[in-house]
């Protein structure tokens, strides 16, 4: 299926910023307004952006109820209380675990004295749950500090309280209009929120709570600075926007993983087979996530806390092939579910009529439904919802597709659900048995009154830019790569040239051939041939090797497989010129 070129279009005030800045920087004019797609509009803005500094994060003590977190927090040090850290098993919440341990037991708590409680996701489900309140009493812990999770727990935090518990949420997912009566709640999506960054993950959420800590105790900032590696890895693979704080803990997490890793994250890379020095934004989405999220997937999410906060070499060693292993085997479940999930859509293709796709078997794992959607979503180009059985209801998960908000369309059908939770690209949810056709019904009937109803199905990609032809150098690339990290809301740029042509030796390539090796020139001849690299485009060769004039959407990117490096098009999509207009929305 053709995909939807989206191009995005700059008004005249946004040109003139994008002009200015690229001047005062001395930068290219595109990347200028790359830039301004950014929400960058002064130079003061775009210098904090382009050298991210941690002197620019913000004061813990903007965010609501931190005052009170930090008394409860001091009062538990000082009485010598048990502590629990309550967390979720995905890998935001994981490492948001993994964070408070390791600096409350390096610089406050004895060890005997703290504990980690991650809920099954099989006998248990997601959030806070009786049964680890339970193990709170059991072990005499006066304080629960809930990560990633909690701002919905309403009757479990009641019911802490009335066995003596205090509990101190840090969460960052939506809250519900009635908040839970906990000591304090540390979440800057409050309804009633001032924190000036609103994005933040979960792990960030409680990495603000020990930075106000480490601030009122004495301790120097960097003695955080090693806990920066649990936040990159909490931001790439919970898909929080690059942007503001996110951003800047992202920069300098990626290069304390690159340089001091911990023992556990060191030996997660080496099972990941990625080199020091190279772990990016990517290898952490599609190596180093996996496999810690693989064990809450598989058996049991303490198993990544446990390599998380390894403390010795054979613990690291032993933990990071446990979690290796989990992850083998999550692949194999996952492609069958997948599979089987596709078999369902070919019994019934009414179900692509389907603004939103929503599916059910009862012998799904429900530790792949959430990786299963994700995939179906990408493959369909719309939201899906997978659910499985789990004891007496269906557990779901959902993953959004081109910008629809699936949290809000959940969120409007939520009378039909026993509980739910997420955020705009993915959520959770059960439901009762007897309740997921009229739960279907409605969220479909949603999505026909709010989404796109002229091209609903078509992928899209979006561009940032046109660029000419005679623009692309090494020296543009070099201005690209000030934009990293890249990842969700700063997106490696997509480039829009036209008016191409084979400049001789496009061919082929690939075991079946279905892949292009490009070397390109503008229409005219004007530029020495480009080198370019295109995915299951090998049907555009007759016409490329007429000489038709087509345009490619790409992104630029060194080439380091030759002994030198050279520059690249990794290129995303190609039309002829003839198709051009019709492809553009």
């Amino acid at each position: 299926m053709p995909k939807q070129w989206e191009l995005r279009s700059y008004t005249e005030e946004e040109e003139q910023v994008a002009s200015t800045l690229a001047k005062q920087l001395g930068l290219y004019p595109v990347v200028g307004r790359l830039l301004v797609a950014r929400g960058i509009r002064t130079m003061a803005d775009a210098e904090a952006f382009l050298s991210p500094s941690l002197d620019a994060l913000h004061d813990p003590l903007l965010m609501q109820d931190m005052p009170l977190a930090l008394e409860r927090v001091e009062l538990a040090l000082s009485r010598k209380e048990k502590i629990l850290i309550y967390g979720d098993y995905d890998v935001d919440g994981t490492t948001a675990v993994a964070l408070l341990y390791r600096y409350l037991r390096d610089h406050f708590v004895p060890k005997e004295q703290l504990a980690y409680y991650i809920p099954d996701r099989y006998d248990e489900g997601y959030g806070i749950t009786q049964q680890g309140i339970d193990q709170a009493l059991h072990m005499g812990a006066g304080l629960i500090i809930a990560v990633d999770t909690g701002i919905k727990a309403i009757e479990e935090i009641d019911y802490a309280q009335s066995l003596g518990i205090d509990v101190i949420i840090c969460d960052h997912h939506t809250p519900a209009e009635t908040l839970p009566h906990a000591v304090a709640i540390l979440n800057p999506k409050r309804v009633d929120n001032s924190y000036p960054f609103t994005d933040l993950s979960g792990c960030g959420v409680a990495f603000k709570l020990l930075q106000a800590l480490a601030s009122r105790r004495g301790l120097a900032f960097d003695t955080l600075l090693p806990l920066l590696e649990l936040l990159v890895l909490s931001i790439a693979q919970d898909r929080v926007p690059i942007l503001g704080e996110n951003r800047i803990l992202a920069y300098h997490g990626l290069q304390v993983m690159n340089t001091t890793p911990s023992l556990g994250i060191a030996q997660l890379m080496r099972e990941g087979k990625i080199r020091p020095g190279h772990v990016d934004m990517a290898s952490i989405y599609y190596e180093l996530g996996p496999r810690i999220n693989a064990a809450g997937r598989m058996a049991h999410g303490a198993e990544s806390v446990k390599l998380l906060i390894a403390d010795s070499l054979h613990i690291a060693e032993e933990q990071s092939a446990i979690l290796d292993a989990y992850n083998r085997k999550r692949q194999d479940l996952d492609q069958e579910v997948t599979q089987q999930a596709l078999a369902h859509i070919e019994s019934d293709p009414t179900l692509l009529d389907r603004k939103v796709l929503v599916l059910y078997d009862p012998s799904w794992n429900k530790g792949v439904m959430g990786i299963v959607a994700a995939r179906l979503a990408d493959r369909l180009h719309r939201p899906v919802v997978i659910f499985s059985r789990s004891g007496d209801y269906l557990s779901g998960s959902g993953r959004s597709y081109g910008g629809y908000d699936l949290y809000q369309a959940v969120q409007a059908c939520s009378d039909c659900l026993l509980n739910f939770g997420g955020h705009m690209f993915a959520t959770g949810m059960s439901v009762a048995p007897d309740r997921l056709a009229e739960f279907r019904r409605r969220l479909e009937q949603y999505s026909e009154e709010h989404q796109d109803t002229n091209h609903p199905f078509l992928p899209k990609l979006h561009i940032d830019t046109r660029l000419d032809a005679q623009e692309i150098s090494r020296n543009l690339l070099r201005q690209i790569d000030l934009f990293y990290p890249f990842g969700m809301g700063n997106e490696r740029p997509v480039f829009l040239t036209a008016q191409l042509r084979d400049a001789g030796g496009t061919r082929a390539v690939g075991k079946n051939g279905q892949h292009l090796s490009l070397r390109i020139t503008d229409y005219y001849q004007r530029i020495r041939p480009l080198h370019g690299f295109a995915l299951a485009q090998a049907h555009y060769l007759p016409a490329l090797a007429r000489h038709a004039p087509f345009a490619l959407c790409y992104e630029l990117e060194e080439n380091n497989f030759y002994t030198q490096a050279s520059l690249q098009l990794r290129v995303k999509d190609i039309c002829l010129e003839t198709e051009l207009e019709d492809r553009l929305h």
